[in-house]
């Protein structure tokens, strides 16, 4: 696939994560919060940047793939995409279940604050965590 086209591609799943989660989140958010687009808007941008990070990198590995040869450095940022979806999805229903169950305000400001920081962690964390083994040799073949 030519770059130009996985980038399109990217930014357009991107920005439907953006949308889907913005608009949720702050409907959902609505009945108990005023100003819900404020919680709204940041989650929706980190689930954006990340659906933009998961999407080019995961259809950047697969036409690697196809190809033959895998290389260490795909290997690595293909864990750290993965990495930072499972890690959306697990502080999302972390914060939420905090807001519903414990502390409003502790919830919210692990939405808002502590979600983007996590994404990062959590990408930084896969990447160095992929392929321990670094004696072996850097191309790995696939069929």
């Amino acid at each position: 696939m030519n770059t130009y086209v996985r980038l399109v591609v990217a930014l357009l799943v991107g920005a439907l994560a953006f949308a889907i989660t913005t608009v949720s989140v702050t409907s959902g958010f609505e009945p108990q919060i005023e100003f819900s687009l404020l919680i709204g808007l940041p989650m929706g941008l980190s689930a954006g940047l990340t659906a933009l990070f998961a999407g080019y990198v995961l259809l950047w590995h697969r036409d690697r793939a196809a190809a033959g040869a895998v290389s260490e450095r795909a290997v690595r940022l293909r864990m750290a995409a993965l990495a930072a979806v499972a890690d959306f999805f697990v502080v999302t229903i972390v914060g939420v279940a905090l807001y519903v169950l414990a502390s409003g305000s502790l919830g919210i400001g692990l939405l808002v604050a502590g979600l983007p920081v996590t994404l990062l962690l959590a990408a930084a964390v896969g990447y160095l965590v992929a392929d321990g083994n670094r004696n072996e040799r850097a191309e790995v073949q696939t069929q």
